[in-house]
């Protein structure tokens, strides 16, 4: 398990103004604040708990034209917010509003395609 990792006991992801608060500023991209620490390591036991986690803010207002989606590559996984500029959360194409740490042949403001799948999750490819 990562050291140091905020640990979040929610019984809803948005249940309170401080819990939304927190995730945002781990969560939403920020351009501009690339190495403060809004980025979320978790283990492989742990990272589908997590990515349902941060997916739950695509319920604000705010996030409607976000998707949070999962990327794959070999042994590597990364999971990144997305700017959706053709479809909907369900299958579209947005460009990369992250900047990638762990799968570096993708770049920030690229553009991707994506599909969720029965299970909820939303994948880049």
């Amino acid at each position: 398990m990562v050291k140091d990792m905020k640990k979040f006991i929610w019984r809803d992801p948005l249940d309170s103004e401080e819990a939304k608060q927190m995730a945002l500023e781990e969560t939403v991209p920020h351009v501009d604040d690339e190495e403060a620490g809004n980025v979320v390591y978790t283990c492989p036991e742990h990272g589908k708990e997590t990515y349902f986690k941060i997916k739950a803010l695509e319920r604000q207002r705010k996030m409607q034209d976000y998707v949070y989606v999962w990327f794959k590559h070999r042994n590597h996984s990364e999971k990144m917010w997305v700017r959706i500029t053709k479809g909907s959360r369900l299958k579209g194409e947005g460009t990369l509003d992250n900047v990638p740490k762990v799968l570096t042949k993708l770049q920030h403001r690229q553009m991707v395609k994506f599909k969720t799948d029965v299970e909820g999750i939303t994948w880049g490819r």
